[in-house]
């Protein structure tokens, strides 16, 4: 059963493949000077919905590498298989370029959350604004359709804080846990939940333009089947490196927490790859 959304910032700009940020978003929103400005914490009131089962997504054959836009970058590697695609470089080359969401389905192409699926590319040197900055409340999203099959899950972040000195506050290979759930739709009322867990996975904090791309592939068969039907996600990620947090006690993951430094995720590309949706 397909279901139409009123996803309210989803319905107000169609955006350019290439576009400056005023012209996306009222009064340059979320690429503000002040770093706890630029958090987007929207649920959409997905966090109500009535959930009638909530699964543990299945065992994938899950991988991550960090990669960098200096010279030489690595291809990029799907299910342990080497793509003819590098992170940067020549648009022909570029993996998020040829294989964002927005291509695939153009309604990915509208509000905040397009900046994930590529609805504006790397350009004019802004990419570093083209990203979702999140604490670890995280957020949710509807679909502008509803997903039928995926063959590969994948979503590209590092970490970033507001500390006044930059690069030179840097955890390289942060441990961070995450918890990427699909809400598939039942009927009119009920919806099953589905949570892939992904932990340790190492990020790098302002460390210039390296990144992590986390990738998973499905277990079952080539299509993640148990997410027919998924018609929102959300997205949650929170520290798991006690030791290293130890060595900065004025910093928090907790935007609220006002009179400390932050540090955030910056989620900057997510991929429902090979998608069908309908």
């Amino acid at each position: 059963m397909n279901k139409r959304f009123p996803i309210l910032l989803m319905s107000i700009f169609a955006l350019a493949s290439c576009a400056k940020t005023n012209r996306l978003y009222d009064d340059n929103a979320y690429n503000h000077a002040e770093f706890d400005l630029n958090y987007y914490l929207e649920w959409e009131d997905i966090d109500e919905l009535n959930i009638a089962n909530e699964y543990q997504g299945p065992k994938s054959d899950f991988s991550s590498c960090a990669y960098s836009s200096e010279d030489d970058p690595p291809h990029v590697v799907i299910g342990g298989v080497e793509t003819e695609y590098t992170w940067d470089g020549e648009k022909e080359t570029q993996f998020g370029y040829n294989n964002n969401l927005s291509k695939t389905e153009k309604k990915f192409s509208y509000g905040v959350t397009s900046k994930l699926f590529d609805g504006r590319v790397r350009c004019e040197s802004l990419y570093q604004k083209s990203r979702v900055q999140l604490d670890k409340s995280g957020f949710a999203m509807y679909f502008p359709k509803q997903l039928l099959s995926t063959k590969y899950l994948g979503f590209a972040c590092r970490g970033g804080t507001d500390y006044p000195q930059g690069q030179e506050f840097s955890h390289n290979d942060l441990n961070v846990n995450f918890e990427w759930s699909f809400y598939i739709h039942l009927n009119t009322s009920e919806y099953n939940k589905i949570t892939y867990k992904l932990n340790n996975v190492k990020i790098p904090v302002d460390n210039g333009g390296n990144t992590t791309f986390v990738n998973f592939t499905p277990y079952f068969d080539d299509t993640f089947s148990e997410l027919y039907g998924a018609v929102a996600m959300s997205f949650r990620w929170e520290v798991n490196d006690e030791e290293k947090m130890a060595t900065r006690p004025d910093l928090t993951d907790d935007y609220t927490q006002k009179e400390k430094h932050h540090l955030a995720l910056m989620l900057y590309e997510v991929f429902i790859g090979d998608s069908i949706w309908h």
